[in-house]
């Protein structure tokens, strides 16, 4: 009955354990990339001062991103190692005075409308697609960016895509507050600079890396943003340029959930209910079908013993029944045919009786329902008459 219970069990388990396997690593949200900003939006970082004063360079024309290099003088729990590195890229000089203002990876004001205007009637110069992917890995998450990306001209070989991941309002522990402050950077160069030559790659934030960041989708899902920046030139050119833009929304909870997302869990389930039921069916059959056997001594004969066969729903042949050593039966056991409801006596004699338990082997054929042994196991009577005189 053990063994029963276990296995169905298992059967309810199964489409649960199956569906959770196949669920592994699957994206909890995903965001279409969608298309590159316009030629005339720029990218512009800025590099705050220990007051977490901004630039305010907040517009219609500028993706603005804020970085916060101070954790270490004041003791956020904001990151700052990302905005270090990226101010040494730049050459900006951090100051705790003033927030500094960088366009298009150019600091210097003069340059940043002209260079722009050389490269404006050309963007985007690469075309990308693909989307944002949130997956759960364990207790942490992960971004995959899985893109196709085609350079319409020949770039540079130092042409590298950022990856900027922002929160559009963060606090830190002391209650600082700051708008679309970066929270992980990485920077991307696996992919083929050559016109008309399509790469297509999987980039990703590691769940590592974002756990250490701070990063917490649960507790913060809304408000996150991830930024795509290519920066370069054509290979023909030594000034850099933004060549590519893309700046969208993280979703990090699936709120419109399509009816194939139920489509594996429901063909489990049925799948289960199936299986089930036919188990279910198979053993009520059996029960209906499975005759009763019971054996007592004899109280007239003491080397005789009774057994009686009580079928049900099913017609059944006792093919054989044998004694296991050192009990003997004093004659060879004939088949018999018992018509279903019906109850029958036998009569089994023993050349020789023992004061070890009788054990029979039963072979039995039911209808419909095969053939098997059954097994019996009753006490000595020798051992019942002791017993009988003890009291």
């Amino acid at each position: 009955m053990k063994r029963l219970v276990t296995f169905i069990l298992i059967l309810l388990l199964s489409p649960c354990l199956f569906y959770v396997s196949a669920a592994e690593n699957e994206a909890i949200a995903s965001t279409s990339i969608g298309d590159s900003k316009e030629s005339h939006i720029s990218l512009t970082e800025c590099f705050m001062s220990i007051s977490t004063h901004l630039c305010d360079v907040q517009n219609d024309s500028t993706i603005t991103l804020n970085w916060w290099p101070w954790s270490d003088q004041t003791g956020s729990n904001w990151p700052d190692d990302d905005a270090k590195s990226r101010s040494g890229e730049l050459g900006v000089n951090l100051t705790e005075e003033n927030s500094i203002t960088v366009i298009n990876e150019v600091e210097n004001g003069e340059n940043i409308s002209t260079n722009h205007l050389q490269i404006k009637a050309d963007m985007p110069i690469v075309e990308l697609s693909g989307e944002l992917q949130l997956i759960e890995e364990g207790d942490e998450f992960r971004i995959d960016i899985p893109i196709v990306m085609t350079p319409k001209f020949n770039l540079s070989d130092s042409t590298i895509m950022y990856i900027f991941l922002s929160k559009e309002l963060a606090e830190d522990k002391h209650g600082r507050q700051a708008e679309s402050l970066v929270y992980e950077m990485k920077p991307e160069i696996g992919f083929s600079n050559q016109a008309n030559n399509t790469t297509s790659v999987n980039w990703f934030l590691a769940s590592s890396h974002l756990s250490a960041a701070g990063v917490d989708f649960e507790e913060s899902p809304y408000g996150w943003h991830v930024t795509l920046a290519l920066f370069g030139s054509l290979e023909s050119e030594e000034t850099n340029h933004l060549l590519s833009l893309h700046h969208v929304e993280l979703a990090t909870k699936d709120e419109n959930v399509a009816f194939d997302s139920f489509l594996i869990p429901i063909i489990a389930i049925i799948f289960a209910i199936i299986i089930i039921s036919t188990v279910i069916a198979s053993m009520y059959k059996e029960e209906q079908g499975m005759p009763i056997i019971t054996g007592y001594w004899n109280k007239d004969k003491s080397n005789c013993l009774n057994v009686q066969f009580k079928t049900k729903s099913k017609r059944m042949e006792v093919k054989s029944c044998k004694v296991e050593a050192p009990w003997k039966l004093s004659s060879k056991f004939k088949s018999r045919f018992i018509e279903p409801d019906q109850s029958v006596m036998v009569e089994l004699k023993f050349k020789q009786t023992d004061d070890s338990d009788c054990k029979l082997n039963i072979r039995l054929e039911v209808e419909e329902l095969g053939v098997w042994s059954q097994f019996l196991t009753i006490s000595s009577h020798l051992n019942q008459n002791i017993g009988l005189s003890e009291d």
